[in-house]
C-alpha cells in the first residue's frame, strides 16, 4: 500500500511528552430533526492511551447521560497495532482510511449503537495557522493541525430507530504537545452551503466580542485563509450564545458576513478544565441558509460560577 501522507499517520518525530497528542474529529446531523453528533477520538500514544467515540443528541438531552447517545470513553489501552484511521478501539469504534485525505469509513456497534458511516472530502484540507496555540495549549513545533470540508452519508440504528444520515461535515485532525489545563475562553464554528461555498473558524476573547486566530472562506470553489474576524453576540442562550455575528476577510480580501443560531447543546466535558458547548448551528451567508456546528469552550472554574449565580 502506499504510504499515507503525514495528516493520515501518526507524526513519525513526536516527542516523548506524556501530553503528545493525536486528534481526528468527523461530524453528522440530520438538521431538520435538530439532530447533532460525532466521532471524535485522540490517542496519547506516550500514556498508552486512546480516548474517544461517537456521540449523538437533539435537543431531548444536553448532558452525557441524558442525550440520545453517548460513548467518549475516557480509560481505553491503545490497541496494539493502532494506526490513526485504521484501527478498532475496545469500545467498538473502528475507523479506516479508504482513500488518503478523501475517504473515511466509520464504523461502531456497541449498547444498542450501531453506526456506519462514509465520509467523503468536497475540498482539499486547510492548515490551520493561528495564535490558538497559546490559547488551547497546543505545541508550535512538531505540529499539524487541519479542518476539512465533506460530505457525510450512512445509518444509524438505535433503540429500534434507523437515523439516516446525508449531510455536509466537518472533520479536523492534529498532532502535537497538547495540555488544555489552562485554555482560555472561545468558540470554534463553521457552515457549509455546498462545495464551493464554506467558512470556518475559532474566535478567542472575554465578553460579547471575540477576535478569530485563524479559520479560512470558500466562495466560488476558492478557498483561502482568515486574515481578520469578529464575533459579536446578538442574543444570549442558556449555555452558548442564542445568535451571533460573525464578519470576517481572508487573504483575498474577500469579506463574509454571517449570522447564526445554536441548536440542540451538548455539555462535552471531554477535556479537563474545560467546558464544552457543543451545537448544531444554523447559518445565513452569502444569501443563503446552511448548517455547521459550533464548540463554545469555557474554563471550567468560569462555567461553574455563571451557572451558580445564574
Amino acid at each position: 500500500m502506499k504510504e499515507l501522507p503525514p495528516a493520515d499517520r501518526f507524526c513519525p518525530t513526536r516527542t516523548a511528552s506524556p501530553y503528545w497528542n493525536e486528534s481526528a474529529w468527523f461530524s453528522f446531523s440530520i438538521p431538520e430533526r435538530g439532530l447533532h453528533g460525532f466521532v471524535y477520538y485522540f490517542f496519547r500514544p506516550n500514556m498508552g492511551l486512546l480516548i474517544g467515540g461517537p456521540a449523538m443528541w437533539d435537543s431531548s438531552g444536553v448532558h452525557n447521560y441524558d442525550c440520545l447517545y453517548y460513548d467518549f470513553h475516557q480509560l481505553q489501552a491503545m490497541p496494539k497495532d493502532a494506526e490513526k484511521f485504521n484501527f478498532i478501539a475496545p469500545n467498538s469504534l473502528s475507523v479506516k482510511v479508504a482513500e488518503a485525505l478523501k475517504t473515511y469509513h466509520l464504523r461502531y456497534d456497541a449498547n444498542g449503537f450501531k453506526l456506519d458511516l462514509e465520509w467523503q472530502a468536497i475540498s482539499e484540507p486547510h492548515h490551520f495557522l493561528g495564535m490558538e496555540i497559546e490559547a488551547t495549549g497546543a505545541s508550535s513545533e512538531n505540529r499539524l493541525h487541519l479542518e476539512q470540508c465533506g460530505r457525510v452519508k450512512g445509518k444509524i440504528e438505535h433503540r429500534g430507530e434507523t437515523y439516516h444520515i446525508d449531510c455536509y461535515s466537518l472533520r479536523d485532525t492534529s498532532y502535537g504537545v497538547r495540555q488544555v489545563d489552562n485554555a482560555g475562553r472561545g468558540s470554534y464554528f463553521w457552515g457549509i452551503l455546498s462545495p464551493d461555498t464554506a467558512f470556518h473558524t475559532m474566535t478567542m476573547g472575554d465578553g460579547e466580542e471575540q477576535k478569530a486566530v485563524g479559520g479560512f472562506i470558500t466562495r466560488d470553489g476558492k478557498m483561502s485563509t482568515l486574515v481578520r474576524g469578529t464575533r459579536r453576540i446578538l442574543r444570549n442562550g442558556r449555555y452558548t450564545p442564542a445568535a451571533f455575528r460573525f464578519e470576517g476577510e481572508d487573504e483575498l480580501g474577500r469579506k463574509i458576513v454571517v449570522t447564526a443560531r445554536p441548536k440542540s447543546d451538548l455539555l462535552f466535558n471531554g477535556f479537563p478544565r474545560l467546558q464544552v458547548i457543543w451545537s448544531l448551528l444554523e447559518v445565513d451567508f452569502d444569501g443563503q441558509t446552511g448548517w455547521g456546528d459550533i464548540q463554545e469552550f469555557v474554563p471550567a472554574e468560569q462555567f461553574r460560577q455563571m451557572e451558580r449565580t445564574r
